[in-house]
């Protein structure tokens, strides 16, 4: 049931020899969760419906986070990151894309995000960014186990340029943790 595959179990049988059972797994699609109405999120949005997630984006600026912008989403929240999370369940079929360029509201969602069972956690930014965020992460008591399931810079290193490129990159790194079934680990250098 957790690895999410459908398989033939012997059922053991005190009054004959055991029974094969098939056992179906149905469970619900995939979620996509991106903070911060970007225009990579939109490009990420059409990708991820493509591949059947479900997609919630997050962003207080409603301007940006709008059924124009986003029209294949599921779900669009204008609300901080943190308040909307509340609502929002992350849980092991669950990837978070945190794509704001804000710290005042990634960090707070990012760390929301790192405290649960979310099989990805990645966020935009280069090694500059990626090194002040994880300080003030630290400072609000992330530890680093889980500051190492956390993608920064987000996406495989495809050489990506453009919102698109970028956007093929970070869904290539989530589907690459969701098929590893293994906890998302980010291979940073040193």
């Amino acid at each position: 049931m957790r690895a999410g595959a459908s398989q033939c179990i012997a059922l053991a049988s005190p009054e004959s020899a055991p029974i094969s059972a098939f056992i179906e797994v149905i469970a619900p699609p995939p979620a996509l969760v991106i903070i911060g109405a970007v225009h990579i999120a939109v490009a990420l949005t059409a990708l991820a419906k493509v591949l059947g997630y479900r997609v919630i984006v997050i962003d207080p600026r409603s301007a940006f986070a709008s059924r124009a912008r986003f029209p294949q989403a599921d779900q669009i929240i204008v609300a901080h990151p943190e308040a909307a999370l509340k609502d929002v369940p992350l849980t092991p079929q669950t990837a978070v894309a945190v794509l704001g360029h804000d710290a005042r509201l990634d960090g707070r969602a990012l760390q929301i995000a790192l405290n649960s069972p979310a099989f990805y956690v990645g966020a935009l930014g280069g090694r500059k960014t990626r090194q002040a965020r994880e300080e003030r992460l630290r400072k609000r008591g992330v530890s680093e186990d889980q500051l190492r399931r956390l993608h920064a810079p987000i996406g495989l290193p495809i050489q990506a340029r453009t919102p698109d490129e970028i956007a093929l990159a970070i869904l290539a790194q989530i589907v690459a943790a969701r098929n590893s079934g293994l906890p998302a680990t980010d291979a940073r250098p040193g």
